[in-house]
Protein backbone atom coordinates (compact mmCIF):
# COMPACT_ATOMS: atom_id res chain seq x y z
CA UNK A 1 0.00 0.00 0.00
CA UNK A 2 3.04 2.34 0.58
CA UNK A 3 4.52 1.92 -2.90
CA UNK A 4 1.08 2.48 -4.16
CA UNK A 5 0.89 5.46 -2.58
CA UNK A 6 4.16 6.36 -3.61
CA UNK A 7 3.24 5.69 -7.13
CA UNK A 8 0.42 7.91 -7.16
CA UNK A 9 1.95 10.71 -5.47
CA UNK A 10 4.94 10.49 -7.89
CA UNK A 11 2.76 10.32 -10.80
CA UNK A 12 0.43 13.29 -9.55
CA UNK A 13 3.83 15.30 -9.30
CA UNK A 14 4.64 14.52 -12.97
CA UNK A 15 1.18 14.50 -14.13
CA UNK A 16 1.48 18.62 -12.43
CA UNK A 17 4.80 19.16 -13.64
CA UNK A 18 3.56 18.49 -17.58
CA UNK A 19 0.71 20.74 -16.84
CA UNK A 20 3.24 23.64 -16.20
CA UNK A 21 5.00 23.41 -18.88
CA UNK A 22 3.10 25.14 -21.95
CA UNK A 23 3.28 28.03 -19.04
CA UNK A 24 7.16 27.72 -18.69
CA UNK A 25 7.20 27.99 -23.02
CA UNK A 26 4.66 30.45 -23.79
CA UNK A 27 4.14 32.39 -20.34
CA UNK A 28 0.03 32.64 -20.84
CA UNK A 29 -1.88 31.37 -18.03
CA UNK A 30 -4.83 32.70 -19.06
CA UNK A 31 -4.94 28.56 -20.77
CA UNK A 32 -5.16 27.59 -17.22
CA UNK A 33 -8.57 28.94 -16.87
CA UNK A 34 -11.49 25.67 -17.01
CA UNK A 35 -14.40 27.52 -16.50
CA UNK A 36 -15.91 31.44 -16.45
CA UNK A 37 -19.13 31.68 -14.10
CA UNK A 38 -18.67 35.29 -14.06
CA UNK A 39 -15.97 37.43 -16.32
CA UNK A 40 -14.57 40.40 -15.03
CA UNK A 41 -16.03 43.57 -16.26
CA UNK A 42 -14.04 45.48 -19.02
CA UNK A 43 -13.76 48.75 -16.10
CA UNK A 44 -13.93 48.26 -12.72
CA UNK A 45 -16.11 49.83 -9.77
CA UNK A 46 -14.87 52.95 -9.72
CA UNK A 47 -16.34 53.16 -6.11
CA UNK A 48 -14.76 50.06 -4.92
CA UNK A 49 -10.94 50.66 -4.33
CA UNK A 50 -9.20 47.78 -2.96
CA UNK A 51 -8.93 44.89 -5.29
CA UNK A 52 -8.98 41.53 -3.86
CA UNK A 53 -7.55 38.47 -5.39
CA UNK A 54 -9.04 35.72 -3.88
CA UNK A 55 -8.01 31.43 -4.15
CA UNK A 56 -10.17 29.23 -3.26
CA UNK A 57 -10.44 25.44 -3.14
CA UNK A 58 -12.78 22.77 -2.73
CA UNK A 59 -12.57 18.83 -3.06
CA UNK A 60 -16.36 18.89 -3.83
CA UNK A 61 -16.46 21.42 -6.03
CA UNK A 62 -18.79 23.94 -3.81
CA UNK A 63 -18.48 27.10 -2.28
CA UNK A 64 -19.07 27.05 0.89
CA UNK A 65 -21.19 29.25 3.57
CA UNK A 66 -17.96 30.22 5.71
CA UNK A 67 -16.29 31.13 2.02
CA UNK A 68 -19.49 33.23 1.36
CA UNK A 69 -19.23 34.68 4.96
CA UNK A 70 -15.34 35.69 4.77
CA UNK A 71 -16.46 37.27 0.94
CA UNK A 72 -18.87 39.47 2.21
CA UNK A 73 -16.66 40.56 4.76
CA UNK A 74 -14.08 41.26 2.43
CA UNK A 75 -16.67 43.41 0.08
CA UNK A 76 -18.56 45.45 2.74
CA UNK A 77 -14.64 46.93 3.07
CA UNK A 78 -15.29 48.09 -0.30
CA UNK A 79 -13.86 45.44 -1.81
CA UNK A 80 -13.84 44.61 -5.76
CA UNK A 81 -12.82 40.78 -5.97
CA UNK A 82 -11.97 38.58 -8.14
CA UNK A 83 -12.10 34.89 -6.98
CA UNK A 84 -10.12 31.93 -9.25
CA UNK A 85 -10.96 28.03 -7.71
CA UNK A 86 -8.40 25.73 -7.96
CA UNK A 87 -11.15 23.21 -7.97
CA UNK A 88 -11.96 22.83 -11.86
CA UNK A 89 -15.06 22.29 -12.25
CA UNK A 90 -17.75 24.47 -9.75
CA UNK A 91 -21.13 23.27 -9.29
CA UNK A 92 -22.87 26.22 -10.55
CA UNK A 93 -25.63 26.36 -8.01
CA UNK A 94 -23.35 26.79 -5.36
CA UNK A 95 -21.68 29.76 -7.26
CA UNK A 96 -25.02 31.39 -7.39
CA UNK A 97 -24.16 32.20 -3.62
CA UNK A 98 -20.69 34.65 -4.61
CA UNK A 99 -22.19 36.46 -7.61
CA UNK A 100 -23.08 39.51 -6.28
CA UNK A 101 -19.97 39.99 -4.11
CA UNK A 102 -17.28 38.68 -7.07
CA UNK A 103 -16.76 40.79 -10.01
CA UNK A 104 -15.34 37.80 -11.46
CA UNK A 105 -15.45 34.31 -10.91
CA UNK A 106 -13.13 31.85 -12.50
CA UNK A 107 -11.59 28.00 -12.11
CA UNK A 108 -8.39 26.59 -13.35
CA UNK A 109 -5.84 23.47 -13.22
CA UNK A 110 -4.43 23.13 -9.82
CA UNK A 111 -1.25 24.56 -10.43
CA UNK A 112 1.26 25.70 -7.40
CA UNK A 113 -1.48 25.94 -5.20
CA UNK A 114 -2.88 29.47 -3.64
CA UNK A 115 -0.01 31.21 -5.80
CA UNK A 116 -1.21 30.00 -9.06
CA UNK A 117 -4.72 30.94 -8.15
CA UNK A 118 -3.39 34.74 -7.14
CA UNK A 119 -1.37 34.19 -10.47
CA UNK A 120 -4.05 33.55 -12.91
CA UNK A 121 -6.22 36.21 -11.18
CA UNK A 122 -3.45 38.98 -11.51
CA UNK A 123 -2.68 37.72 -15.36
CA UNK A 124 -6.98 37.98 -15.66
CA UNK A 125 -6.79 41.54 -14.33
CA UNK A 126 -3.86 42.32 -17.12
CA UNK A 127 -5.86 40.71 -19.87
CA UNK A 128 -9.07 42.91 -19.27
CA UNK A 129 -7.05 45.95 -19.07
CA UNK A 130 -7.16 46.82 -15.35
CA UNK A 131 -4.46 49.03 -13.91
CA UNK A 132 -3.44 48.70 -10.34
CA UNK A 133 -4.17 52.75 -10.94
CA UNK A 134 -7.26 52.17 -10.17
CA UNK A 135 -7.24 51.12 -7.01
CA UNK A 136 -5.78 52.07 -3.27
CA UNK A 137 -4.73 48.73 -2.31
CA UNK A 138 -4.68 45.36 -3.14
CA UNK A 139 -5.17 41.94 -1.14
CA UNK A 140 -4.27 38.67 -1.51
CA UNK A 141 -6.43 36.06 0.58
CA UNK A 142 -7.39 32.61 0.49
CA UNK A 143 -9.94 30.17 2.02
CA UNK A 144 -7.95 28.33 4.06
CA UNK A 145 -9.45 30.01 7.32
CA UNK A 146 -12.41 30.64 9.16
CA UNK A 147 -13.16 33.99 9.90
CA UNK A 148 -13.54 37.13 10.62
CA UNK A 149 -14.16 35.65 13.67
CA UNK A 150 -13.44 39.53 15.08
CA UNK A 151 -14.50 42.05 13.33
CA UNK A 152 -12.11 42.55 10.16
CA UNK A 153 -11.86 46.42 10.48
CA UNK A 154 -9.78 46.16 13.71
CA UNK A 155 -7.24 44.80 11.38
CA UNK A 156 -7.97 46.94 8.46
CA UNK A 157 -7.27 50.28 10.23
CA UNK A 158 -3.99 49.32 11.60
CA UNK A 159 -2.51 48.96 7.96
CA UNK A 160 -0.98 52.17 7.59
CA UNK A 161 2.52 53.79 7.85
CA UNK A 162 3.92 50.71 5.50
CA UNK A 163 3.34 49.61 2.27
CA UNK A 164 3.02 45.84 2.63
CA UNK A 165 0.22 44.02 5.23
CA UNK A 166 -0.13 41.47 6.85
CA UNK A 167 -2.32 39.48 9.58
CA UNK A 168 0.40 37.59 11.34
CA UNK A 169 4.12 37.52 11.03
CA UNK A 170 5.92 34.16 11.59
CA UNK A 171 9.66 33.84 12.38
CA UNK A 172 9.27 30.02 11.27
CA UNK A 173 11.79 29.22 8.77
CA UNK A 174 12.50 32.93 8.26
CA UNK A 175 11.09 36.33 9.39
CA UNK A 176 7.25 36.62 7.17
CA UNK A 177 4.18 37.51 6.73
CA UNK A 178 2.28 34.27 6.20
CA UNK A 179 0.25 34.40 2.94
CA UNK A 180 -3.27 33.68 3.76
CA UNK A 181 -3.73 37.53 4.12
CA UNK A 182 -1.55 40.25 2.56
CA UNK A 183 -2.17 43.38 1.29
CA UNK A 184 -0.04 46.09 -0.41
CA UNK A 185 -0.64 50.36 -0.63
CA UNK A 186 -0.71 51.07 -4.19
CA UNK A 187 2.10 53.39 -4.45
CA UNK A 188 4.81 54.16 -7.53
CA UNK A 189 7.10 51.01 -5.17
CA UNK A 190 4.42 48.50 -4.92
CA UNK A 191 2.72 48.71 -7.70
CA UNK A 192 6.66 48.51 -9.41
CA UNK A 193 7.31 45.34 -6.97
CA UNK A 194 3.94 43.79 -7.35
CA UNK A 195 4.60 43.76 -11.40
CA UNK A 196 7.88 42.32 -11.25
CA UNK A 197 6.73 39.96 -8.91
CA UNK A 198 4.00 38.16 -10.89
CA UNK A 199 5.91 38.53 -14.32
CA UNK A 200 8.62 37.05 -13.18
CA UNK A 201 6.39 34.08 -11.19
CA UNK A 202 6.57 30.54 -12.17
CA UNK A 203 4.58 27.41 -11.39
CA UNK A 204 6.71 25.91 -8.83
CA UNK A 205 4.83 22.36 -7.81
CA UNK A 206 7.13 20.86 -5.60
CA UNK A 207 5.11 22.53 -1.54
CA UNK A 208 8.28 23.17 0.22
CA UNK A 209 9.89 24.99 -2.85
CA UNK A 210 6.64 27.01 -3.19
CA UNK A 211 6.63 28.14 0.11
CA UNK A 212 10.13 29.03 0.38
CA UNK A 213 10.42 30.93 -3.29
CA UNK A 214 6.98 32.66 -2.58
CA UNK A 215 5.73 33.13 0.47
CA UNK A 216 8.98 32.94 2.63
CA UNK A 217 10.98 34.61 -0.05
CA UNK A 218 8.22 37.33 -0.83
CA UNK A 219 8.67 39.11 2.40
CA UNK A 220 12.46 38.58 1.58
CA UNK A 221 12.01 40.15 -1.79
CA UNK A 222 10.01 43.07 -0.84
CA UNK A 223 12.51 44.13 2.34
CA UNK A 224 15.03 43.39 -0.27
CA UNK A 225 13.25 46.26 -2.55
CA UNK A 226 13.06 48.63 0.32
CA UNK A 227 9.40 48.18 1.50
CA UNK A 228 8.37 48.61 5.07
CA UNK A 229 6.29 45.77 5.93
CA UNK A 230 3.95 46.07 8.96
CA UNK A 231 2.34 42.79 10.11
CA UNK A 232 -1.58 42.70 12.28
CA UNK A 233 0.19 40.41 14.65
CA UNK A 234 3.75 40.85 14.91
CA UNK A 235 6.05 37.61 16.98
CA UNK A 236 7.21 40.65 19.82
CA UNK A 237 3.41 41.28 20.23
CA UNK A 238 2.92 37.52 21.02
CA UNK A 239 5.48 36.47 23.29
CA UNK A 240 4.35 38.87 26.09
CA UNK A 241 0.97 36.85 25.88
CA UNK A 242 2.29 33.70 26.59
CA UNK A 243 2.17 34.74 30.16
CA UNK A 244 -1.41 34.67 30.20
CA UNK A 245 -1.13 31.20 28.89
CA UNK A 246 1.36 28.75 31.32
CA UNK A 247 -1.12 25.92 30.71
CA UNK A 248 -1.32 26.12 27.56
CA UNK A 249 -1.06 22.35 26.15
CA UNK A 250 2.01 23.10 23.56
CA UNK A 251 3.83 25.70 26.53
CA UNK A 252 6.68 23.91 25.67
CA UNK A 253 6.83 25.60 22.65
CA UNK A 254 6.94 28.66 23.70
CA UNK A 255 10.66 28.72 24.68
CA UNK A 256 11.92 26.81 21.76
CA UNK A 257 12.40 27.48 18.00
CA UNK A 258 10.25 29.39 16.00
CA UNK A 259 6.59 27.92 15.49
CA UNK A 260 3.75 28.70 13.37
CA UNK A 261 1.17 30.14 15.81
CA UNK A 262 -1.52 29.86 13.80
CA UNK A 263 -1.42 26.37 14.42
CA UNK A 264 -0.41 25.54 17.71
CA UNK A 265 -1.37 28.89 19.71
CA UNK A 266 -4.77 29.44 17.89
CA UNK A 267 -6.66 30.38 20.78
CA UNK A 268 -4.32 32.61 22.25
CA UNK A 269 -4.06 35.26 19.14
CA UNK A 270 -7.51 35.03 19.04
CA UNK A 271 -8.34 35.83 23.41
CA UNK A 272 -5.05 37.89 23.68
CA UNK A 273 -4.62 39.65 19.97
CA UNK A 274 -7.63 40.01 18.20
CA UNK A 275 -6.58 38.08 15.35
CA UNK A 276 -9.24 37.46 13.66
CA UNK A 277 -8.79 33.84 11.93
CA UNK A 278 -9.12 30.32 12.26
CA UNK A 279 -7.18 27.99 10.24
CA UNK A 280 -9.40 25.48 8.72
CA UNK A 281 -7.45 22.53 9.19
CA UNK A 282 -7.75 22.51 13.14
CA UNK A 283 -11.21 22.10 13.35
CA UNK A 284 -11.23 19.83 9.94
CA UNK A 285 -8.68 17.55 11.56
CA UNK A 286 -7.29 18.64 14.83
CA UNK A 287 -3.68 18.93 13.35
CA UNK A 288 -1.59 19.40 15.57
CA UNK A 289 -3.47 18.02 17.85
CA UNK A 290 -5.26 20.16 20.36
CA UNK A 291 -6.95 18.61 23.86
CA UNK A 292 -8.62 22.22 23.63
CA UNK A 293 -10.77 21.54 20.15
CA UNK A 294 -13.35 19.91 22.10
CA UNK A 295 -14.14 22.74 23.40
CA UNK A 296 -13.95 24.65 20.08
CA UNK A 297 -17.85 25.74 20.32
CA UNK A 298 -17.60 27.62 23.85
CA UNK A 299 -14.56 29.29 23.39
CA UNK A 300 -16.17 30.89 19.66
CA UNK A 301 -19.20 31.86 21.35
CA UNK A 302 -17.51 33.24 24.45
CA UNK A 303 -14.71 35.06 22.23
CA UNK A 304 -16.30 36.15 19.29
CA UNK A 305 -19.50 36.37 17.52
CA UNK A 306 -18.90 34.07 14.44
CA UNK A 307 -21.56 31.73 13.63
CA UNK A 308 -20.11 28.70 14.81
CA UNK A 309 -22.68 26.38 12.43
CA UNK A 310 -20.39 27.60 9.79
CA UNK A 311 -17.56 25.47 11.16
CA UNK A 312 -19.70 22.71 11.62
CA UNK A 313 -21.44 22.43 8.89
CA UNK A 314 -18.18 22.22 6.99
CA UNK A 315 -16.18 20.23 8.70
CA UNK A 316 -19.75 18.09 8.69
CA UNK A 317 -19.81 17.96 5.09
CA UNK A 318 -15.92 17.42 4.40
CA UNK A 319 -16.43 14.11 6.66
CA UNK A 320 -14.10 15.43 9.50
CA UNK A 321 -14.62 17.12 12.82
CA UNK A 322 -15.08 15.04 16.29
CA UNK A 323 -16.50 11.90 14.84
CA UNK A 324 -13.07 11.58 12.74
CA UNK A 325 -10.64 12.64 15.13
CA UNK A 326 -8.03 10.04 16.79
CA UNK A 327 -5.50 11.27 19.07
CA UNK A 328 -2.60 10.50 17.86
CA UNK A 329 0.34 8.78 19.86
CA UNK A 330 2.67 11.51 19.57
CA UNK A 331 0.19 13.86 20.71
CA UNK A 332 0.90 15.72 23.89
CA UNK A 333 -0.21 14.19 27.40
Amino acid sequence: MELLSRVRSDAGRGYRYLAAVPYRVSGNALRFIRQTHEELPPRPPPDRRTLVLFAHFDPQRMIDPYVVYYLKALHDLGATILLVSGSPKLKPESVASIRSLCAGIYTRRTLSLDFGSWHLAWSIVQERGWSLDHFDRLVLANDSVFGPVLPLEEMWRSFHGADMYGAIESAEFGLHLQSFFLAWDLNPRTRRFLTDFWSEFEYVVDKVNLVDRYEIGLSTRAREAGLRLKPFVSVDSINPTYARCPNHQWASKFSSEPFNHTLYYWDGLIQHCRFPFLKTILPRHNDPWHDSMAQLREFIELYTEYPYELIQSNVDRLGCGVSSWVKPSSAPA
